[in-house]
């Protein structure tokens, strides 16, 4: 940087940062810049300044993704709720995100046959600390239970009152491949089938037994999506790593 100003008075920094703000309001200002490559590296250097505190805050008070996710499908609670409510009545940015889900979700709408609509629903996965809430008294039946090995603990998923429970455990058969087991709680019919889709493809599909039970064998690994297929409902699992 140029060590002294060519063409004094020097500016000083509040001349600077309001010329960087308004730079047509001070004609003076904007011709000392043109003449002096001390200033005008200094009002350069704040105005990369300003670039990159503006880039690090940008959208810092923001809900993240999965909240915004969250309260759109009503999952937060009462005082979450409100005060992302009031975010996004405030935030164009957000308001721009819930309309894009909005649209994404929208994508899974069947169309309304004679007076009944299809209830399409988004499971979400529930965190260690949540497997125990939404849905009182749960717990796994003792036929789930017998299935269970030494594995990773299982995925957990929840739409309004149906939790999803999947376990992933390498396939006895085929060496290489794994199997689902799976257990669906809070079902209202036990007429329900479950498929697997990858990359748009059905792989494979299966129905619910009568206690809410389900096992699909030989899937290689990789990330899978559920239908879970009902009585006037959708539940969708969007991704599931086998």
């Amino acid at each position: 940087m140029t060590t002294n100003c060519i063409f004094p008075p020097e500016l000083d920094e509040k001349q600077l940062l309001v010329y960087l703000d308004y730079p047509d309001s001070n004609p003076e200002t904007a011709h000392h810049l043109e003449q002096c490559p001390h200033c005008r590296e200094r009002v350069q250097a704040l105005e990369d300044f300003q670039k990159d505190l503006s880039a690090r805050l940008y959208r810092v008070s923001c809900p993240s993704p999965m909240e915004l996710g969250n309260y759109h499908l009503g999952y937060l609670s009462g005082s979450q709720k409100l005060v992302v409510a009031q975010h996004v009545r405030e935030c164009p940015h957000c308001q721009k995100e819930l309309s894009q889900l909005e649209e994404f979700l929208r994508d899974f709408e069947l169309p309304v046959t004679g007076f009944e609509a299809i209830k399409v629903l988004v499971a979400r996965l529930l965190g260690a600390n949540e497997e125990d809430q939404g849905q009182e008294g749960f717990s796994s039946p003792p036929l789930f239970a017998r299935l269970r090995g030494d594995g990773d603990e299982p995925f957990i998923y929840q739409a309004e009152n149906v939790r999803i429970v999947i376990e992933v455990q390498d396939d006895v058969e085929q060496p290489g491949l794994k199997t689902l087991l799976g257990l669906v709680t809070g079902l209202e019919s036990n007429e329900f089938t479950i498929q697997v889709n990858q990359e748009g493809q059905a792989i494979a599909s299966t129905s619910v037994d009568e206690i809410g039970n389900f096992i699909i064998p030989h899937l290689s690994p990789g990330h899978y999506k559920l239908v879970l297929t009902g009585p006037n409902m959708e539940i969708h699992v969007q991704s599931l790593p086998v």
